[in-house]
């Protein structure tokens, strides 16, 4: 697969820099993040820019399998090993020999299953089922999961030794809640490939929707976001989109000052006024919205949340003001 991941936040810029270097060495790659945000998208990235990139990408989603086939899965059997084993069969291991290996949801993973990977990440040597000698086999192992794998330590669920020896490069994924600013260039990358696959029109999204996708906390990250997209494209819309299209989209589950952003049932009352009224209230509600975040997130740390807003403090600071919000609840807690 060609890895093509859209932003336009510095901070995830940089991220896909520190990427491209560590895609020169063959060292293992743990990447973590919340579910939906890609993971696998940015294994393949660093595929792409490695000297392995000629040789093959092979992902497997380790939760996708049983205990009692990931063995088989991964390593393969040999002839005899089982019942119904009448021939030979290589793993995904093999398949993946000269490029990288990629193990989804790794926290998944059996006792008795980390062990084997650990014999394999140290040598990279395995035995199929059924066989008493071990192969060799020359990947590049990039794992990754959406749980906290620290904690599973811990919890004794999974071996601190894999879990160091899998952890040489740690790479975290940001929420899309934590990147919004990605969300407009991540839209018209959507819309503009599936309006090309489908072969219709593009959509195209009014004033108060891209406001709402803006305040929206999206749980489901990149891929709700691509789905929702998905859904836009196939209504054939013949008009912009309005916040009330956009039914993937969880009212409900919304965060807290998000509900200041306009709702879908108060859209008739913005087209009742004049354009310029109307768009004053949808970007005063996306402000209050995201001067709460950013406070919620740097602790009421007034500079902190500028920084990681963007802003220089005093302008931020004139928001807070504009808006009454003060940072000392934040601070409470």
């Amino acid at each position: 697969m060609t890895a093509t991941i859209v932003h336009r936040s510095r901070a995830h810029g940089a991220l896909l820099e520190r990427l491209a270097k560590v895609a020169r060495s063959s060292a293992e790659i743990l990447i973590s993040g919340p579910t939906g945000v890609g993971k696998e998208l940015y294994a393949a990235y660093v595929h792409d820019r490695s000297p392995r990139a000629s040789k093959p990408f092979v992902a497997v989603n380790c939760a996708n399998l049983s205990a009692e086939v990931i063995e088989n899965e991964i390593f393969g059997h040999a002839r005899g090993a089982f019942t119904g084993a009448v021939t030979a069969v290589n793993g995904i291991a093999a398949a993946a020999d000269g490029g990288t290996l990629f193990l989804d949801e790794i926290d998944t993973l059996p006792l008795t299953c980390q062990a084997k990977i650990l014999r394999f990440t140290q040598f990279r040597e395995y035995r199929r089922l059924g066989e008493a000698f071990t192969r060799k086999c020359d990947v590049r192992l990039i794992t990754a999961s959406n749980a906290d794998l620290s904690e599973r330590v811990r919890a004794g669920s999974f071996r601190a030794d894999l879990f160091f020896r899998l952890r040489v490069v740690p790479v975290e994924i940001p929420s899309l809640a934590e990147r919004r600013e990605d969300i407009p260039a991540l839209t018209e990358y959507f819309v503009a490939r599936y309006a090309r696959e489908y072969e219709v029109e593009p959509v195209v999204f009014g004033e108060a929707a891209r406001a709402r996708m803006m305040s929206y906390h999206w749980p489901g990250n990149v891929r709700e976001l691509e789905n929702c997209v998905r859904y836009l494209i196939c209504l054939g819309l013949d008009r912009p989109v309005h916040p009330a299209d956009l039914p993937l989209l969880d009212e409900a589950a919304m965060p807290v000052g998000a509900a200041q952003a306009p709702a879908p049932e108060g859209e008739a009352d913005l087209l009742d006024l004049p354009l310029k009224e109307a768009k004053s209230m949808v970007v005063e509600g996306f402000e209050k919205m995201y001067i709460d975040k950013a406070l919620h997130s740097a602790n009421g740390n007034v500079a902190e949340a500028a920084r990681r807003s963007g802003k220089h403090r005093r302008a931020f600071f004139e928001l807070m003001r504009r808006y009454g919000i003060g940072a000392e609840v934040y601070r409470a807690r």
